[in-house]
């Protein structure tokens, strides 16, 4: 008999294994060890549920809301758009300000060294927010949450962004057990596939398996839409006081 240690996440493991088969019983060993190691990457049942939601409102809301983006603002002039002396200073204002909500990288993908090439492809969904609230026209509907009979635009824009408030409201924990989880899916769904009109909205598919990495990520990107958001009320809300 030998034995052998090892050490796994900073324990030491000891082993007696027959001599005749310590090759063979190595190689299970780290097999073995390699296989927990990744697991330990792998999320929960309810953490995974969570990463979801967080992953359809990221991917999907932002296809939707590019989707929407380009119907008012026709892509083969939105470098004329963005041209105009009004739309500028009030970007700028954004990029320079106090708040500094546009990162540089996003003002270059507004302004890249030729206007033309500008795309909404290159817009993430925290400018594509920006964007749809400041140089696109739209109307949201009178103080409150939205009728059921309001379909429009702006109002499913609204319960996506409530739908949004919701699954972050459950961020600490980032859990999210099965009947919560349905629920959301489908609420969030059927937003998106309004939004989407003719396309249907996106198509986002469950997924057995989600990567903590991949889980924060999403997550991330969640806490990073509501920032903006809420310092683009501060703004408004200042201007109003103002008025």
């Amino acid at each position: 008999m030998v034995l052998v240690f090892a050490s796994y996440l900073g324990t030491f493991i000891f082993v007696l294994i027959p001599a005749g088969t310590i090759g063979v019983a190595l190689f299970a060993l780290v097999h073995a060890m390699t296989a927990a190691s990744v697991n330990t990457h792998v999320l929960g049942k309810g953490n995974m549920n969570y990463a979801q939601l967080c992953r359809l409102l990221v991917v999907g809301g932002c296809q939707v809301l590019r989707e929407t983006f380009d119907r008012i603002n026709h892509p083969e002039r939105l470098h004329y758009t963005l041209s105009r002396h009004q739309v500028r200073a009030s970007l700028e204002s954004l990029y320079k300000g106090d708040q500094k909500i546009l990162s540089k990288e996003q003002w270059r993908s507004l302004y890249p060294p030729k206007p033309f090439i500008v795309s909404s492809k290159h817009f993430d969904i925290t400018l594509l927010t920006v964007l749809l609230r400041n140089i696109s026209s739209l109307t949201p509907p009178a103080a409150g949450p939205p009728t059921e009979t309001d379909t429009s635009t702006e109002a499913d824009i609204i319960r996506l962004k409530v739908l949004r408030n919701k699954v972050h409201s459950h961020g600490v924990e980032a859990f999210a057990d099965d009947l919560m989880f349905d629920r959301y899916w489908q609420d969030i769904q059927q937003v998106l596939i309004r939004l989407g009109r003719e396309r249907g909205g996106p198509r986002i598919d469950k997924v057995d398996c989600v990567d903590t990495g991949i889980g924060l990520h999403f997550q991330e990107i969640l806490q990073q839409w509501i920032e903006v958001e809420s310092k683009i009320d501060q703004i408004e809300g200042r201007i109003l006081h103002k008025q």
